[in-house]
């Protein structure tokens, strides 16, 4: 038996050009973060409208904290942040 409240949502991150791109399929979450240099992230653009009908497990505030985590780990990955 698997608990939903152990179960985490699926984030997807992806790199474009000086950008990370972070979203949670099934929803219309989506958070882009700027590389300003210096190990810097600047989240830059947001997008939390809902969908028609779109039941989402997480809310948009849990959302940008996953969203944060995820794009620091993949900066960290790609060399933007030590």
């Amino acid at each position: 038996m698997i608990l939903s409240w152990f179960r985490k949502p699926k984030i997807v991150t992806e790199v474009a050009g000086n950008e990370i791109v972070v979203t949670l399929p099934g929803t219309n979450f989506r958070v882009i973060y700027t590389h300003m240099g210096k190990g810097q992230l600047v989240a830059n653009s947001f997008s939390s409208a809902k969908r028609v009908g779109e039941k989402s497990t997480i809310t948009f505030p849990k959302f940008l904290a996953l969203a944060w985590a995820a794009a620091n780990a993949k900066a960290r990955e790609i060399g933007w942040v030590v």
